[in-house]
């Protein structure tokens, strides 16, 4: 009998060296890491995606020379750090994956302050923090490709199968790679043969050092999204001019630089997926023969499937959903792809990161070196009752069943909660599927799904030993508000036909928010966003902030910072200016609606203690939180009765 994804599970070789199958994990940031060393929790994160099956392990992006060092990455250009090496090898290949450390170094790119201590091919400041690196000199240029085959070799004697060169992403190899970042006019400069020089000469000085049979990956931009940059026809010459000279055993394309484009290498709900599909289909044809890899937003196994059949790519590449799910894989092998914890594509996880916190994943509470064996089943069942069917109560129902336990869940509207509202906006169709797997999946652990009822009463009837409060929060009305207006949850809920103008008060800055933005764009003839902060978007991960400001200024959204509302009536908004306390009006107002910190709903808390029962708050019914750390507390709860 033929397998369900029979090109996804068939062996591909690179370099002479066999995978078992054409999925990789794709090398993405974690900081596991503790002082340049590798702790349990990174071993625990890579040995998870390995034994999910996939081919590939790709480390996080590893300094390739001491002038990349960072605490939160293991130091892998240092000899004293061969024994960390050693148990990340170990970890994956006791699993039968290969082991892949990515060469990293970054040159002039920081997300934060100003770098001090920042190299780079040109004095051009990095378009993120517009750190001004230090011109390396051509004796520093030769060191640096030295320390990557040095580096390339330790990892050799580590047990890695291989290393991936990352030149993507606007790290110190793109920026000798682009016209836009390399003004040299030396040999390390000029036309793109001196441009590439740096990376033509790292990857000559791996195959050097590491001999045949030792695997070399590349990682590229097809289209890194900055102007006068890397655009898809520079990207196909440079792609051809090293399959030619120094080929590499694979090419990975991953988009966008260090800059405005960065979101276009993890593209989020909002985009379409496998949106690069022409790239990697252009690139393979200028590849000369060596193979390419697919990357970003390959959702789901067919999906991944159809890339292959089409010849667009001869292996995929995934990092968010090996990181949701890391049994993709194994899932898709069995024929049982709806029991895959779908991506939510929310860049939660890069969020976590960019802030300077471990990995983390939206959908997945063991994500992040949490991946530990699943607690077995209880010898005596209990009676669970969890009030509402959100995220926190679908995840602590299904977490209690799999335990074991008896469960109802009682759900005053259908499951999914107010997520629901959320999914039907524009880029919710990734949140719907996760509410409909979360759904599915309790049903499946034997879950019982009462829809109608979650007061006291009906809690009560049902005798529990153990209740779980999951009701969620709700909007508050804005301080000192005179006149008219709703919340944003119950606007939707009876959504407007659309008129003249729209005011939203933003005083929640997450990404629901702008996409309900966007939603009242698309109904009414001017859309005002006011907040009281400095500007939108703050709490989202930059990633996903881009595209919010680039899709709001495209549909004209007016966006006014430092405001408050201080009344609404007769059409008539009237706002506070929070730092000139000058009063402004906005007429024709058909839509007045806020999205506002949450207060949670405990209500049916103090009957239920009076009736002596045990009972545990999670999610917002705890304190207002984002789902990320709902869906740990269900699991955290429910798992633990």
């Amino acid at each position: 009998m033929q397998p369900p994804f029979p090109l996804l599970l068939s062996p591909l070789t690179l370099g002479g060296v066999t995978l078992r199958n054409r999925v990789g994990f794709a090398a993405m940031s974690c900081r596991l890491s503790a002082g340049g060393r590798a702790t349990p929790a990174l071993l625990s994160h890579l040995q998870a995606r390995a034994a999910g099956g996939a081919a590939l392990v790709v480390t996080e992006a590893l300094p390739a020379a001491a002038s990349a060092a960072t605490p939160t990455r293991v130091a892998a250009f240092d000899e004293a750090a061969l024994p960390d090496l050693q148990a990340m090898a170990a970890a994956v290949a006791r699993h039968g994956a290969l082991p892949i450390g990515q060469l990293w170094h970054p040159g002039s790119a920081n997300r934060g302050q100003r770098a001090v201590d920042a190299v780079g091919a040109s004095a051009v400041p990095d378009g993120l923090s517009w750190t001004v690196p230090r011109i390396l000199s051509d004796g520093e240029i030769e060191a640096l490709c030295a320390e990557y085959a040095g580096t390339a070799a330790r990892l050799q004697r580590a047990g890695f199968a291989g290393v991936e060169v990352s030149a993507a992403h606007g790290f110190l190899p793109l920026q000798f790679l682009s016209p836009a970042s390399n003004r040299r006019q030396d040999r390390w400069g000029g036309d793109l043969h001196g441009r590439s020089l740096f990376l033509r000469r790292i990857i000559a000085n791996i195959r050097h050092s590491c001999g045949p049979g030792f695997l070399l990956g590349l990682k590229l931009p097809a289209d890194d999204g900055a102007p006068g940059s890397i655009d898809p026809d520079e990207a196909a010459r440079i792609t051809a001019l090293l399959a030619a000279e120094t080929p590499p055993d694979w090419f990975c394309f991953s988009q966008g630089t260090h800059g405005w484009s960065l979101g276009m290498h993890a593209p989020d709900q909002h985009a379409t997926p496998m949106g690069y599909r022409p790239l990697w289909r252009r690139m393979r044809a200028a590849a000369g023969g060596v193979p390419v890899a697919a990357v970003a937003r390959i959702d789901h196994p067919a999906a991944a499937e159809s890339v292959l059949a089409a010849g667009d790519a001869d292996l995929v590449m995934l990092a968010r959903p090996l990181l949701a799910d890391p049994d993709w894989l194994g899932k898709a092998a069995g024929n049982r792809p709806t029991e895959i914890r779908p991506c939510l594509n929310c860049n939660a996880c890069w969020g976590e990161i960019n802030k300077g916190l471990p990995i983390a994943c939206a959908v997945n509470p063991s994500a992040g070196g949490r991946e530990v064996a699943a607690p077995g089943r209880v010898a005596t069942a209990r009676r669970v009752v969890v009030a509402g069917g959100g995220p926190a109560g679908l995840q602590a129902a299904l977490a209690a069943a799999r335990r074991g336990h008896r469960v109802t869940l009682l759900s005053a509207r259908p499951p999914g909660g107010a997520a629901r509202l959320e999914a039907a906006l524009p880029g919710g169709a990734s949140m719907m599927r996760f509410l409909d797997y979360l759904t599915e999946a309790a049903t499946r652990a034997g879950v019982v799904i009462r829809q109608g009822v979650a007061d006291a009463g009906a809690i009560l009837a049902l005798q529990p030993d153990a209740t779980i409060l999951a009701t969620g929060a709700g909007m508050t009305r804005p301080a000192g508000l005179q006149g008219e207006g709703q919340d944003l949850r119950n606007m939707l809920r009876t959504p407007p036909p659309g008129g003249r103008v729209a005011v939203l008060y933003d005083h929640d800055q997450t990404a629901a928010t702008y996409a309900a933005a966007e939603w009242l764009a698309m109904r009414f003839r001017r859309v005002v966003l006011v907040t009281p902060r400095d500007s939108i978007a703050q709490d989202v991960p930059l990633l996903s902030a881009q595209g919010i400001h680039r899709r709001l200024a495209r549909l004209g959204v007016e966006i006014l910072p430092y405001r408050a509302p201080l009344r609404h009536a007769a059409g008539e908004v009237v706002l506070r200016h929070l730092l000139t306390e000058a009063e402004e009006v906005i007429g024709s107002v058909d839509l007045f609606t806020w999205s506002t910190p949450r207060a949670p709903r405990q209500d049916l808390l103090p009957a239920l203690l009076a009736a002596g029962l045990a009972v545990h708050l999670v999610g917002d019914a705890l304190a207002p939180r984002l789902m990320l750390s709902a869906i740990r507390e269900g699991e955290e709860v429910g798992g633990g009765l």
